[in-house]
């Protein structure tokens, strides 16, 4: 029998789930699906290619890409694309769905601690509304500075823009009220213990800027000093059980709601930066929690879309800032992804030119911001006389390790002949000699193809059509079958009919973390040259193949039982009956069961 795989969380639940996420909608969510006949086409996400071969089945509730043999159903696909594990799959599929599961608490770990979780982003969202009343509680320093800076209500009111008083103990106070539970104050990340070991409020005096998650759940509080103290001028919440620094992007919830798949990102540094733009009407921007990126909040920018441009200040740090994203983001470069760099005036952000040039002029700049190409070898150049060999070599030297990190085989050979201009290098043969362009082997599939066998074709049609499972009638007879994999076959009709799973994505997710599983995989990603309406009729004449491989089996013994020791009338009477059937079946004039 199928082994209870998931410990933890039940089968039914997961089952229910899945049966509940259209296959279609959930990865039209993330990459832009077109209808092609009864399924849907795109480029595939999870390998690069030109022409589209990633097909989504509706029918099935299943994808699969025909250049890299990548498949599965909704879970796959958010564990593929997210880069999440399987509970954390489950999390985000129960969040898309609406789906409260904090009836199986009682039942499973993993839950428990997704309640807490879910607790704590409650408890959030009535502090934030505490900083919020604080904030228009007027007169107040934060709201006339937000208005000094041209922030008007509307938009004050769109990011949730709060105000921390100077009051030590207003939010920890609440706290300790509502929760007796010292561990929920501390995971909450806006109490600190003071010099008496005494808890108090982690943020006073200060602008409050709330930072959800896309879903617009408060993950932790980002908050910005309003005089000239001997305090960081920004302050962010610890990391805790919501919040961590480096996983987390601002604006990302106020950009989603605006629009999920935009065209161009804007990347800028600050929350003031993104809240400024986005009541100039430029809804595409969003912030980094600091001046240095990471490879986790590169993977989400390029998900959101695959056009990037960081905007950072025309500082210092600003500079470092742009090099920093550049060396990472090479990583990410592929043949149809495009990384801008927009280089602003020095001692100048996004908010503060924005309001100087006004969305036109600002949208220019956009517009006219530096390809990546132009970029890199302008900053590795800038102090170099290349009509020296010397700085030749240098240049060759830093670039070359940059351009092997890109994943994309057209852009390498353009940087290289890029390369090779600038150097004075334009024989393409001593070129490859400095950049070695290695064979990377694609397409590969989880499985390597193995022999087509009646049994594995009759499991694989089933597998791809689950509902037809319950024309093969006269299950008994099949058990007394002498052929390999019939206790497979049998298994898997009898779930789906228990079940009355009628879709792959389904019928697959409980072979999930099973022997079976990969195997399964593989099989209902095989292609048929056979039309929909002849599939029915071949499932039943690959049960009579099984049949008639069973009988030459018996017959095989009784042919080998002859020729060493010879047949009685009883056996030489079965042998006879046996070789009649064969041939009746193969004429179609036995019965098929």
């Amino acid at each position: 029998m199928i082994k209870k795989i998931y410990g933890k969380i039940p089968q039914t639940f997961i089952h229910e789930l899945i049966e509940r996420t259209d296959i279609i909608e959930l990865i039209n969510k993330y990459i832009t699906l077109k209808k092609s006949g009864n399924n849907y086409k795109t480029l595939c996400p999870f390998h690069n290619e030109k022409t589209p071969s990633f097909v989504v089945s509706p029918q099935k509730q299943f994808f699969y890409c025909f250049g890299c043999g990548t498949h599965g159903n909704v879970i796959d696909f958010l564990m593929k694309y997210e880069k999440l594990d399987f509970l954390n799959s489950i999390i985000e599929l129960t969040t898309l769905n609406g789906i409260n599961i904090s009836f199986l608490q009682n039942k499973c770990e993993f839950i428990k601690k997704y309640s807490y979780k879910n607790k704590i982003h409650l408890i959030l969202l009535q502090i934030s509304k505490i900083y919020i009343k604080n904030l228009f509680n007027l007169p107040n320093k934060a709201y006339q500075y937000l208005i000094k800076r041209g922030i008007n209500i509307a938009t004050i009111k769109k990011f949730s823009l709060g105000f921390a008083t100077s009051h030590n103990y207003q939010i920890t106070r609440y706290i300790q009220k509502k929760y007796a539970n010292k561990s929920i104050i501390m995971d909450c990340g806006v109490t600190i213990q003071d010099k008496k070991q005494k808890l108090c409020d982690r943020f006073k005096e200060r602008i409050i800027f709330p930072i959800k998650n896309k879903y617009g759940c408060i993950q932790g509080f980002g908050a910005r000093v309003l005089a000239k103290y001997n305090h960081p001028k920004y302050l962010n919440s610890p990391e805790t059980i919501t919040f961590q620094k480096k996983k987390n992007l601002y604006g990302i919830y106020e950009l989603t709601c605006y629009n999920p798949k935009p065209e161009k990102l804007l990347v800028v540094e600050g929350y003031l930066d993104v809240i400024s733009l986005a009541q100039f009407n430029i809804n595409y921007s969003i912030a980094l929690l600091g001046t240095t990126i990471t490879q986790y909040q590169l993977r989400m920018l390029f998900k959101i879309s695959k056009n990037i441009i960081f905007c950072f200040d025309g500082d210092h740090a600003g500079k470092q800032a742009s090099w920093v994203a550049l060396n990472l983001s090479l990583n990410f470069l592929y043949d149809n992804y495009t990384i801008n760099f927009m280089l602003l005036p020095k001692n100048e952000d996004p908010g503060s030119l924005i309001i100087k040039d006004g969305k036109e002029k600002f949208e220019n700049r956009i517009k006219n911001s530096k390809t990546l190409y132009s970029y890199l070898f302008k900053n590795i150049s800038s102090n170099m006389n290349l009509s020296c060999i010397n700085d030749c070599i240098k240049l060759s030297q830093i670039t070359i390790p940059l351009i092997k990190k890109i994943p994309s085989r057209t852009v390498k050979i353009f940087l290289r002949k890029l390369l090779g201009n600038k150097i004075g290098i334009l024989d393409t043969y001593q070129l490859k000699k400095l950049i070695t362009i290695p064979y990377n082997k694609k397409n590969q599939k989880t499985y390597k193809p193995f022999k087509i066998t009646t049994m594995r074709l009759l499991i694989s049609l089933i597998l791809q059509n689950p509902k037809l499972a319950q024309t093969i009638k006269k299950i008994e007879k099949i058990k007394k079958f002498n052929i390999i994999g019939k206790k497979i076959l049998i298994e898997l009709i009898q779930l789906i009919c228990k079940k009355k799973i009628l879709k792959t994505g389904h019928l697959l997710e409980f072979y999930r973390y099973t022997p079976l599983e990969k195997i399964f995989k593989y099989l209902s990603t095989w292609e048929y040259m056979v039309k929909k309406d002849k599939i029915h009729s071949l499932i039943q004449e690959l049960v009579r193949n099984l049949k008639i491989q069973h009988l030459e089996y018996q017959y095989n013994q009784l042919i080998a039982l002859e020729r060493k020791y010879g047949l009685n009338l009883i056996e030489k009477n079965k042998l006879w009956h046996i070789n009649k059937k064969i041939i009746k079946i193969k004429y179609n004039t036995y019965p098929s069961n």
